[in-house]
């Protein structure tokens, strides 16, 4: 059987697949050092680690979470790693996932968009997601690099080598649209996306942000809400978002829409 070696952070493993899963490990793993380029830019460290938080104590009970972090002389940097039954490595990291930002000294946390600008969130989101799990600062209000809880194995020496900058593989795209799918299917379908906010933020601005991902143009979009005959993102329903991302990730699916003519043989 084939075997992979990969590292995530200060963590080394080997994974043993057929040649498919190896190749969709590499593309996760791919993806989660751009989140570690993301908190090295945030904390200016050479260094991420990970963490691996046990029995948190939540609304629906206790539960065990992954984490990359980040530190600098006063700060923790933290991005929570997703659970997921869709690549063999059981994880995944929010392509726009915000990073929290803990203050030892002064007992504060607030988060940083990945471009590392503040975020100013919705009070009643930020007290929902609140009571809805402890955030990393709860988790560990005073943990700092020395008292990191995972022990690292074979750990590689760190490179401050920025990453790529490529664009996102196929699989990057395609994780990303499930996450966002993921947050849709829990609202009304014949709602607006205007009026729809889900807990990363407004739709709108998240189908935005995925067209910006996938570097898709004003005009490719345009020609997007063309095949559904709306002028805006706002105007689009839940409903209708499955299709526009297939749409926004496919432009041989967008082009197929673009071509359908309805059957005028019929009598009415």
């Amino acid at each position: 059987m084939p075997t992979g070696h990969f590292a995530i952070g200060d963590l080394s493993f080997s994974f043993e697949g057929s040649l498919e899963e190896l190749a969709h490990c590499q593309e996760i793993v791919r993806e989660i050092e751009r989140a570690e380029h993301r908190l090295r830019r945030a904390s200016g460290a050479e260094e991420v680690v990970v963490i691996y938080d046990q029995d948190l104590e939540g609304e629906r009970g206790t539960f065990d979470k992954m984490r990359l972090r980040a530190y600098d002389d006063d700060h923790n940097y933290t991005l929570d790693l997703g659970v997921t039954d869709t690549n063999p490595l059981g994880i995944y990291v929010g392509y726009d996932q915000n990073i929290e930002v803990y203050d030892r000294d002064a007992g504060e946390a607030w988060q940083i968009t990945p471009e590392g600008d503040p975020v100013q969130p919705d009070a009643d989101t930020s007290e929902a997601n609140r009571r809805e799990e402890p955030t990393a600062r709860e988790a560990d209000a005073s943990r700092g690099p020395s008292s990191s809880s995972t022990q690292s194995t074979d750990s590689p020496t760190q490179s401050t080598e920025p990453a790529s900058s490529e664009g996102p593989s196929q699989a990057e795209i395609d994780r990303a649209a499930e996450v966002l799918l993921t947050r849709v299917r829990q609202q009304p379908s014949e709602q607006r996306v205007g009026e729809t906010t889900i807990p990363d933020g407004p739709l709108g601005e998240k189908l935005l942000g995925f067209a910006t991902y996938c570097g898709r143009d004003e005009g490719y979009l345009s020609r997007v809400l063309d095949v559904k005959s709306v002028s805006g993102i706002g105007e689009l329903t839940v409903g209708q978002v499955p299709d526009v991302l297939a749409m926004i990730k496919d432009e041989e699916t967008l082009r197929q829409n673009e071509s359908f003519e309805p059957d005028t043989d019929l009598p009415f």
